[in-house]
């Protein structure tokens, strides 16, 4: 990869972690802090489209980690995939995985 594909992908996770915060923010301001909880374990399992859409983030959540972690210590960057977690459960997936690919990009531009 190329410096200009690392930085779209590193515009990708910043436009996505600001579209997040975005819905996230004022939401946690209106109804508080422990309405965080809502983001996970809240009135989104009360429906069958809620439930299909969490599932399937966590599905998506999980395989991507699978791969990454190992990928991360292949290639030197474990610090980086550990921010990407922390990214996963604090922003979300949306913003993790492209900032992941951005690391892993740079990663392997630098090793060739």
């Amino acid at each position: 990869m190329t410096v200009s594909e690392e930085r779209r992908l590193i515009a990708i996770a910043a436009v996505a972690g600001v579209a997040q915060n975005a819905i996230a923010i004022p939401y946690v301001r209106e109804h508080g802090t422990r309405s965080v909880a809502d983001f996970f374990v809240g009135k989104i399992w009360s429906t069958v489209p809620g439930k299909f859409a969490m599932v399937d983030l966590i599905l998506v959540v999980v395989a991507f980690h699978a791969w990454a972690l190992p990928e991360s210590g292949r290639l030197g960057i474990r610090r980086w995939w550990w921010a990407t977690l922390f990214m996963t459960f604090t922003v979300g997936i949306g913003t993790a995985i492209p900032f992941f690919l951005a690391a892993r990009a740079r990663a392997l531009r630098l090793a060739t």
